[in-house]
């Protein structure tokens, strides 16, 4: 199967494209934006232009798109299930949703693992898994409550210890954890949101 990621949940914008499936993957090619101050809508199409180019498949070869419906930066992740959406329904094909906090621990081996992604003022989005089962499920919460309910020698995925491009989610991480038999396709996504927008808060105040 021939299948396009995206990621937008981060900072970081990317696109990717593999062939295969969960122990046979093939990554073709992958872009990255590492521009921070540039927008998601200002460079998005072309990393997914030039994620094709340079795995050589058309558009009209693809068979499914895996978008990374967040939880994250909430402007980044509608621009990206957006995308990933209008180019399934054009296409035919079905969209494979990928929480961001699965993708940054997709490539972990054995033992537990938590993904930590700041979201300010001493909190986080995480998730907590041990080979493979969700030990905390998806949640907001408060960064040291979290750190310290970890179990021992549980490696940390994600932002909160340092702010670098491999420290987000991206869209390899998006088509490994697609490619994992667990992963529903549908024919169209929407972004996953663990607590409300600064400006749904702001507007409560």
């Amino acid at each position: 199967m021939i299948v396009l990621g995206i990621s937008t949940s981060s900072k970081y914008p990317s696109a990717a494209v593999s062939a295969g499936t969960d122990g046979d993957l093939s990554i073709l090619s992958f872009r990255i934006e590492e521009r921070p101050g540039v927008s998601h809508s200002e460079t998005l199409m072309s990393l997914i232009e030039g994620a094709l180019s340079d795995a050589g498949v058309q558009k009209n070869q693809l068979e499914a798109v895996a978008v990374d419906v967040g939880p994250g930066s909430f402007t980044g992740v509608r621009i990206g299930v957006s995308c990933a959406n209008a180019i399934a329904f054009a296409l035919g094909i079905p969209v494979l949703p990928v929480y961001s906090l699965n993708a940054l621990c997709a490539e972990h081996g054995d033992g537990p693992c938590a993904a930590l992604i700041d979201c300010r003022n001493g909190n986080c989005y995480a998730a907590v898994f041990d080979n493979g089962s969700v030990i905390t499920p998806p949640c907001a919460a408060v960064t040291r409550e979290i750190l310290d309910s970890l179990p021992a020698g549980c490696a940390v995925y994600g932002d909160v210890f340092e702010k670098s491009v491999g420290a987000y989610p991206d869209a390899v991480q998006v088509l490994i954890e697609a490619s994992k038999a667990n992963t529903a396709s549908v024919a169209q996504t929407a972004p996953m949101y663990l607590r409300p927008s600064q400006a749904e808060r702001m507007k409560k105040d």
